[in-house]
């Protein structure tokens, strides 16, 4: 039986709380994106603690350990408390891992930072969306796309930003390394920690919920036996590994590709920041353009041909580009393969909407372990063969395989049945 609703009042003062509070949370997300810094700073960091390139690798694994933890517990978190408060909470903890590596400064302060805010950012990355579309309940779509957008762009400054105060320490002999390393995190998560709390006293009547009937909830019982139903089926199963492969993939090339080029090359005329910020940039045109075409428009071409093509570039930059080219590959390779996690979510929902949450929640916990262990893997081929490109090419095949499952199992093909 369900009960009146309560409408969200329609007032000017309602509208103007509401979009300043979307901005201020949009500013909380843009600061989050401070932690592209860290591949621009992998190969310092593993001079100035003297680790490996597969322990530097365990260490930024320990991130998506974190993220695992987070992303099961965000559902029944969102569900008891809310999105306003898990969005207050995931906010104050990324503040505070930022806070832990720019205090401690210390390989150990390292990684707990890097397992809370992998924590953190796994109930982060599903309750601020949320919170942004129950803010604006009739534009979904496009506050998912701010939320996308807010992480592209400054994950395009940030890496430069962290390649700038690289070069100042080189430049300044009395400059500490430690200190270009360490300052942003103790900045951005001071701001973040202001941040959170500024949410926690704005005006409640920003927070109403989109316009629901009151029905009664399942048991966990029926829900567990509901998830698994969604999930037992071939193409389910089968998404779930694409998302892995594709998460896996993108992460083990985007961390170790600024280490290949200053070990591979004895000068470098151009900043590995630039490669990273090359990364996001292509994030940015691909979500763009994808959002502005007719729903369905080459969605098994996308995802046959995206992930092969960028995975045979990144592989031919690798071996044969010289240094100043790098980017520019990187970003044409990006370009493809950032399409196919949106592919694959439209995939999904265009066949049950009831299943999208159950198969994309479970594709990206599988991620995270997966990537856990790709980037332990390409750490310790590049440790062992003393050359990144074979390991860095390892991770490529990721794309590749996964266009190549996208093309014998039908995925995306409009007459594929649903089992």
């Amino acid at each position: 039986m369900t009960e009146k609703s309560n409408i969200p009042k329609n007032d000017t003062d309602d509208l103007s709380n509401r979009r300043g509070l979307a901005w201020v949370v949009v500013g909380i997300v843009m600061l989050t994106a401070c932690m592209s810094m860290f591949p621009v700073y992998g190969s310092r960091i593993r001079e100035l603690f003297s680790i490996n390139a597969e322990q530097f690798a365990e260490m930024m694994g320990l991130n998506n350990i974190g993220r695992f933890a987070g992303l099961l517990a965000v559902g029944p978190l969102i569900a008891m408390v809310g999105a306003r408060r898990v969005g207050e909470f995931s906010t104050l903890g990324i503040g505070g891992g930022f806070l832990i590596v720019g205090i401690g400064r210390s390989l150990q302060s390292l990684r707990i930072g890097m397992t809370v805010l992998g924590v953190f950012f796994g109930l982060f990355g599903v309750a601020i969306p949320a919170l942004l579309i129950s803010l604006f309940p009739e534009r979904k779509r496009g506050m998912f796309s701010v939320s996308l957008v807010a992480i592209a762009l400054p994950g395009m400054l940030f890496p430069l930003l962290a390649g700038q105060l690289l070069k100042w320490s080189d430049q300044s002999e009395g400059r500490e390394l430690s200190n270009s390393l360490f300052w942003p995190f103790l900045i951005a998560g001071s701001l973040l920690v202001i941040a959170a709390l500024f949410l926690a006293v704005w005006k409640r009547e920003a927070w109403s919920k989109p316009v629901e009937a009151s029905v009664a909830t399942p048991s966990l019982g029926n829900q567990l036996t509901g998830i698994l139903r969604q999930l037992s089926s071939l193409r389910s199963l089968l998404i779930v590994v694409l998302i892995s492969l594709h998460g896996s993939a993108d992460n083990s090339v985007f961390t170790f590709l600024p280490m290949f080029m200053e070990s591979h090359f004895d000068e470098l005329p151009i900043s590995t920041a630039w490669v990273i910020s090359a990364h996001g940039l292509a994030y940015l045109i691909t979500r763009g353009v994808l959002s502005l075409l007719p729903e369905g428009l080459g969605q098994r071409a996308i995802l046959i041909f995206a992930g092969p093509l960028g995975g045979l570039i990144v592989i031919a930059t690798l071996w044969y580009s010289p240094a100043i080219a790098i980017p520019v590959f990187y970003l044409l390779a990006s370009l493809m393969f950032a399409a196919e996690f949106p592919t694959l979510a439209s995939e999904v929902s265009s066949r049950s909407l009831g299943e999208f949450g159950s198969v994309l929640a479970a594709g990206l916990l599988i991620s995270e372990v997966t990537t856990f262990a790709l980037l332990k893997v390409t750490g310790r081929l590049a440790d062992t063969t003393g050359d990144y490109r074979v390991a860095l090419s390892v991770a490529a095949c990721g794309f590749i395989a996964f266009g190549c499952i996208a093309l014998v199992t039908g995925i995306g093909r409009k007459d594929r049945p649903n089992n």
